[in-house]
């Protein structure tokens, strides 16, 4: 993983990530307190998740699904991030004018 991340050129998704199906994320919640809980099964996985944010933060359209997708048996990325069977899914919503051109 890199230190420093161009985020303008490094969109897209890691061959580390594409080939090995252990790199993965599974979102849950309680119900209880709310509170959701991300566990990832590597450091990798969570790169990968946080680069997809900043990208839909720097250049999105102001709304991104995240959900889990199995085919044959293995689970599948989508949007650069590939959650666990029994993840919840994420949504993001936000201002579809990036914050470059705010300033």
């Amino acid at each position: 993983m890199e230190s420093v991340v161009n985020l303008l050129s490094e969109t897209e998704i890691s061959q580390e990530i594409l080939k090995n199906n252990a790199h993965n994320i599974k979102v849950s919640i309680d119900l209880d307190n709310k509170d959701v809980y991300l566990e990832y099964s590597s450091r990798q996985a969570l790169y990968e998740l946080g680069k997809t944010l900043m990208v839909e933060a720097i250049q999105g359209c102001g709304q991104l699904e995240l959900y889990p997708l199995g085919s044959e048996g293995s689970w599948l990325i989508v949007e650069g991030v590939r959650l666990t069977e029994d993840s919840s899914r994420i949504f993001v919503f936000s201002p579809s004018q990036s914050p470059a051109e705010k300033l």
